[in-house]
């Protein structure tokens, strides 16, 4: 029976583990309501509606990962499709159907926040999450916001901002839509409306669903 990792003095190690890993949580929680309470001071209620959106890298990357759904799709080229089973066809019919969702999720997400609430598209709705139920909203490592059980993004990455310089645009999107939900005289004044949140990620399904499939026709025809 294996004997438990202790430090120096005894103490366990996984929860030395735990202790640290619990105040880097606290140290970086402080840190967000320290930089939302400066804001709080500083920001000025405006009328329009706030939106962050896909940007042109968000939008690249979309490209690349469609490139890569083209290249190694699931059906991949040269392959029987009458020799498939049942099985293959669920296995690769998922995995194409998870790919084209990141691709749309790349390509199409976006955050408004208006007088009453914060917009979100899902897959065949756009969630509308009034201010009270908002919960917390936290900047994520990889780029994307925690909103409840919503992950909208991808943003700038924090770290690869911080190394080009760039504004680190995941923190200050978490930290408006905090400020907002905790003031409420702080919120634009405006109701956004359901064409400015845009439309759930299912409408733009066909375009890359067509791309994929173009090239694997061809495949099977020749």
């Amino acid at each position: 029976m294996a004997g438990r990792r202790t430090g120096w003095h005894g103490v366990d190690y996984e929860e030395q583990q735990r202790d640290r890993g619990r105040d880097r949580r606290r140290a970086r929680a402080r840190e967000r309501r320290e930089r939302q309470d400066v804001l709080a001071g500083e920001l000025a209620p405006g009328s329009a509606p706030l939106v962050w959106g896909a940007g042109v890298g968000s939008r690249l990357l979309a490209v690349v990962w469609l490139a890569l759904l083209v290249v190694f799709g699931p059906f991949a080229y040269g392959r029987d499709l009458a020799a498939f089973d049942w099985a293959d066809w669920l296995f690769r019919g998922w995995g194409l159907a998870a790919g084209i969702w990141i691709h749309c999720r790349l390509s199409a997400w976006k955050i408004t926040a208006d007088r009453d609430g914060v917009a979100i598209p899902g897959l065949f709705t756009v969630d509308h999450i009034p201010w009270a139920g908002l919960g917390t909203v936290v900047p994520r490592r990889d780029g994307c916001l925690r909103v409840g059980d919503r992950m909208p993004g991808p943003f700038l990455p924090p770290f690869l901002a911080r190394l080009l310089r760039r504004p680190v645009t995941v923190e200050a999107a978490a930290d408006h839509l905090m400020v907002m939900a905790r003031h409420p005289g702080l919120r634009p004044t405006e109701t956004a409306g359901a064409r400015a949140w845009g439309p759930p990620y299912a409408v733009w399904l066909p375009l890359p669903l067509l791309v994929i499939a173009i090239p694997h026709l061809f495949a099977v025809m020749r």
